[in-house]
């Protein structure tokens, strides 16, 4: 495993910083809105649950085995924390795709990157499609990670095994934006970024991290969409014109209005 998980840390920062910067803003909005909307709602919902659930693990233990609640509650209270938390924000990149591909697409823009010309409706249709694949590459592995929770024993684990393989998901789901837009396959972007997986994983667990805490968990989306374009440019770059994507390049038109336009507009005057 090579990179480092500090860098990874360090693009979602830079994510946080830019939020407010000219020429992004308008492109922020839409999921910010969304996540103040759904992750809102996640922490309300969740806090209810965790309650239920743990009062449930406590009527269940038996006398006898009472000396186990304080092993198992903090496993129990970490596994759910991370189940809501990965739960939550799979629902919401999916809803948000559309949106998130833009905002990639314009931080690609201000640091003059070359990407294919499209229509909104394709860009739409394309994302949400795009959502669908990922998704069948992490709920049989979520559906796993599951049954390990209930395992005795192998259970202990799970907290980390939650976070190591949520973290990796959610470095996926994010730096994905950036290559979807140049039509890289995504089981290429699982090799590329796995070739930095230290960094993936610490850009990861930092905002599975942040999206647990109320209030911040209302930024980290589009931060961490800023965050992980930035680090796919940086750390990911594409060789030469990026023809390796195979896809017909052409320079995004960094006109704001592009989301109230029907397509996209080649800066070559084409």
């Amino acid at each position: 495993m090579k990179g480092n998980p500090f860098a990874g840390w360090h693009y979602v920062w830079r994510g946080f910083g830019m939020l407010n910067q000219p020429g992004l803003r308008m492109f922020v909005v839409i999921p910010l809105l969304l996540n103040i909307v759904v992750m809102s709602a996640a922490t309300w919902w969740g806090g209810q649950q965790i309650s239920l659930w743990i009062e449930q693990l406590t009527n269940w233990l038996p006398d006898w085995l009472s000396w186990l609640y304080w092993l198992l509650m903090p496993v129990a209270i970490l596994t759910l924390l991370f189940v809501l938390a990965y739960f939550f924000s799979t629902i919401l990149v999916v809803i948000a795709s559309p949106f998130n591909g833009l905002l990639s697409e314009r931080v690609e823009a201000m640091n003059g990157s070359l990407i294919p010309d499209e229509s909104i409706m394709s860009t739409v249709k394309r994302t949400f499609g795009r959502e669908l694949t990922k998704l069948l590459y992490l709920l049989p592995r979520y559906f796993g990670l599951l049954v390990l929770s209930f395992i005795p024993v192998v259970n202990l684990a799970s907290p980390v095994l939650w976070f190591w393989f949520g973290s990796w998901v959610v470095a996926l789901q994010y730096v994905d934006y950036s290559y979807d837009n140049h039509r890289v396959a995504f089981t290429d972007t699982r090799r590329r970024v796995g070739q930095e997986s230290f960094t993936a994983l610490g850009f990861g667990g930092l905002v599975a991290f942040l999206m647990m805490i109320p209030v911040v968990n209302w930024f980290v989306m589009p931060a961490a969409v800023i965050g992980s374009t930035l680090m796919r440019l940086e750390r990911f770059p594409f060789d030469g014109t990026g023809k390796d994507a195979g896809s017909d390049y052409a320079e995004i038109s960094t006109d704001p209005n592009r989301l109230m336009h029907g397509s996209s507009e080649r800066s070559g005057g084409g």
